[in-house]
């Protein structure tokens, strides 16, 4: 995770709006991408965790959390893939001719992709799940399965300024949407690509490089970041800048835009967040693309 501790509430000195998370595909690896401001009493999360050792995990957390045992997507039945590794299951068939080509993953049988079970489950549509929040920040990670969720959700998406989605370049599943189909989906709907974080790639068997999770030349997957479009900030209400600076700072380190935000804040309001902002930032600005996981 990041090491990021420049924090927004200290500079801003005031008391800022808490932000409404949406975490699909909540299962635990490690610190969650908001935990920040979930320190800091800044979040709400609804999460969605269908798999039942995850969601029994999930349940025994004490804090600002709400989660649903919940297949999304199209709504009606379809079949969930149990993968060997459960971060590889999906609602979508891996693609042994693609997946076996690479080094340290693998469909065929030991493998991390390797379906192990089937089962017929429930999908439920986004935006026909009862009393959720309107989020203004989304997280989701589903295997190949987020441009389902997303199409299934454009009411909870209509409210969102920050969404990151791990999107593929190469599909690892049958008919999977891979990253150009993300983006031209939610640029459809007022998002525009902000930043990659953990570009991650393998290497072509049989060259087998000393950290066998790191790729010689090919790319993979990424998590992508989208922001509701910053060239348009006429369609952004006050909050919305304040809770739009806040996940960006705290948790992406986008400084620059951050302060763009503030300023449009100020401009409004008639304060001087932005030029305090500045001040306060005496550190070195980050690279855009950011790796924030360790692969050993």
């Amino acid at each position: 995770m990041s090491m990021n501790t420049f924090f927004l509430k200290p500079v801003v000195g005031e008391e800022l709006p808490v932000v409404e998370v949406l975490d699909i595909g909540a299962m635990p690896e490690g610190n969650d991408r908001y935990q920040p401001l979930v320190a800091q009493g800044l979040a709400h999360v609804t999460g969605f965790e269908p798999a039942p050792e995850q969601f029994k995990k999930l349940q025994e957390r004490q804090g600002p959390y709400r989660y649903h045992p919940v297949f999304l997507g199209p709504g009606g039945p379809a079949s969930f893939q149990i993968a060997r590794y459960p971060g590889c299951s999906s609602l979508l068939e891996p693609d042994p001719a693609v997946i076996d080509m690479f080094v340290s993953i693998g469909a065929d049988p030991g493998g991390n992709f390797e379906v192990i079970a089937r089962e017929t489950v429930q999908t439920v549509r986004l935006d026909d799940v009862p009393d959720l929040s309107a989020p203004d920040y989304i997280k989701i990670d589903v295997q190949g399965a987020e441009l389902m969720v997303l199409e299934n959700g454009t009411r909870a998406l209509s409210s969102a300024l920050v969404l990151e989605t791990e999107a593929e370049f190469v599909a690892l599943y049958k008919q999977q949407p891979l990253f150009g189909d993300l983006q031209v989906f939610l640029r459809q709907h007022g998002f525009i690509l902000h930043k990659f974080l953990d570009i991650a790639g393998r290497s072509y068997r049989p060259i087998r490089p000393a950290n066998p999770f790191q790729a010689t030349s090919q790319i993979l997957w990424a998590d992508a970041v989208f922001v509701r479009d910053v060239s348009r900030l006429d369609m952004w209400g006050n909050e919305a800048l304040l809770k739009g600076a806040l996940v960006l700072n705290d948790i992406y380190q986008s400084y620059d835009l951050v302060h763009r935000l503030l300023a449009e804040h100020d401009r409004r309001t008639g304060s001087d967040t932005a030029v305090r902002y500045k001040q306060a930032l005496n550190r070195p600005l980050p690279r855009l693309y950011l790796s924030l996981k360790e692969y050993a």
